[in-house]
């Protein structure tokens, strides 16, 4: 039997017979994989890595932007290491990064609708 048919079988195979994998939460893969799967929008993943040189795929910002944003807390951020070592990776959340660039665009349109707008005419007068 090959790897491609015990795949398969793997997921023919019920929930209450593939067994529990001891996470704590006592629910089986399938109906976890399907919640993760639930929380992607489209074909948009969950989480990002910041590109190394560049602006990051999906929404444009560069690194270093992700990085600040994720210091003072505007966005979803975690760092993934192995105990015990240095270096790890750094994901960013993308939906958090959206939602981030929406309530700017919110805010500066709320901004804008509330600076009053000077008639051309009073421009080139220089009132």
């Amino acid at each position: 039997m090959n790897s491609e048919n015990d795949f398969q079988s793997a997921i023919r195979t019920s929930p209450a017979s593939a067994g529990v994998i001891g996470n704590g939460n006592n629910r089986p893969a399938p109906s976890r994989a399907a919640q993760f799967i639930s929380d992607r929008e489209g074909n948009l993943p969950v989480w990002v890595r910041a590109p190394k040189r560049g602006h990051e795929f999906y929404s444009g910002c560069t690194r270093p932007k992700l990085y600040e944003w994720a210091a003072k807390g505007f966005i979803r951020s975690v760092s993934i290491r192995e105990p015990g070592r240095v270096k790890g990776v750094r994901l960013f959340h993308l939906a958090s990064i959206f939602a981030f660039i929406e309530r700017c665009e919110a805010s500066a349109e709320n901004h804008a609708a509330r600076e009053p707008i000077c008639p051309p005419a009073a421009i080139e007068s220089g009132r």
